[in-house]
């Protein structure tokens, strides 16, 4: 395992300096990081010919990171996906958060962890990146020590570790947003297929909340068919769907969705212990910044398969809760597996 790293900008604080730390193992395969946002930047992956190319979205200039709005490749913390009406109860005592998508607060709003500088080290084939944050920050309680650990294994996995622990009752729930599209090119994901393996999702209301009610997924069931057929039957709207997973314990890790490119023959399989995951098309994708292919990137460029916990889950009675008592460590994995397969 080679592991570079580089000064890429100081964004202005000599202090807060931003890095670039690439991986590669014994395959050729590599994936790029960032300490900012201890983001996922690039995940070179060969295809059915063994030609490398990337597999998720990402910009070519750091600074490009800190005026995204698209959350390319970041870590969310300390909650994933929306709180609604940017408030929830702990022990009896309401808490406030910032709101940045109407009323509402998404990913943890200006205070998330996208947003934040990571201090990091590195160790055999792994990076750590570490966190400290404040209580109050966004809102929510608690001082928070957290850490993001990547690795890159020789069979073209990575490895996304989650650890945090507060000095008080809070709530937490982290994903990796990252942006998948397994051609290689700058192009559409209408064209991947993908399997999600359940058969309950939560019913969504207009903000993208849940309304209380788990329902079969029905016409929203992905079973191999391609992602323009399920949006066709969806009235042509791209998908925020969040899918339960069939868990026997709240460790065990299970396959969460198996994403294919059948013209490169490059093959995503996600695993994760998160209760569920949400399948997030891409459709409101819009970003000024410079991708990795040379142009800005726009709707369906990229989809995601966000593990986490269920939207709105501090409020939600039908949620498994994500609240931690004080000095409890809190723990989280997503493995995203890569292969190719000739059709």
């Amino acid at each position: 395992m080679n592991i570079t790293n580089t000064t890429e900008n100081s964004l202005g604080n000599p202090v807060d300096e931003v890095k670039l730390i690439k991986m590669t193992n014994k395959q050729g395969a590599s994936i790029s990081l960032t300490n900012y946002g201890a983001t996922l930047v690039s995940v070179m992956m060969p295809d059915k010919n063994g030609l490398l190319a990337d597999v998720v979205l990402g910009f070519a200039r750091p600074e490009d990171y800190v005026d995204d709005q698209n959350y390319l490749g970041a870590t969310i913390g300390r909650f994933a996906n929306r709180i609604a009406n940017g408030r929830f109860m702990l022990d009896g005592k309401t808490f406030h958060l910032h709101t940045n998508d109407g009323l509402h607060s998404n990913h943890s709003g200006a205070f998330g962890f996208s947003n934040k500088v990571f201090n990091y080290h590195t160790e055999d084939n792994k990076v750590f990146f570490t966190l400290y944050s404040h209580e109050g920050e966004g809102g929510f309680p608690g001082d928070m020590h957290c850490s993001v650990t990547y690795e890159l294994s020789d069979n073209n996995e990575v490895l996304i570790n989650y650890q945090a622990r507060s000095n008080q009752k809070t709530i937490v729930g982290f994903t990796n947003h990252a942006y998948f599209n397994l051609s290689g090119k700058h192009a559409d994901i209408f064209d991947h297929s993908l399997n999600i393996p359940s058969t309950e999702m939560l019913e969504m209301d207009q903000d993208y909340l849940p309304t209380g009610k788990i329902i079969p997924t029905q016409k929203n069931a992905f079973n191999g068919q391609q992602i323009a057929e399920v949006i066709a039957g969806n009235n042509n709207k791209g998908l925020n769907n969040y899918y339960l997973l069939e868990k026997k314990t709240p460790e065990e890790l299970v396959l969460a969705a198996e994403l294919l490119h059948a013209a490169s023959g490059r093959r995503l399989k996600v695993f994760t212990d998160s209760p569920g995951v949400l399948l997030y098309t891409g459709d409101f994708l819009a970003t000024v910044g410079i991708g990795h292919h040379g142009k800005a990137y726009s709707a369906f460029n990229g989809l995601c398969l966000e593990c986490q916990h269920y939207p709105d889950a501090p409020n939600q009675f039908i949620a498994p809760t994500v609240a931690i008592e004080k000095g409890a460590v809190y723990q989280q994995k997503i493995i995203y597996q890569f292969d190719t397969i000739l059709r």
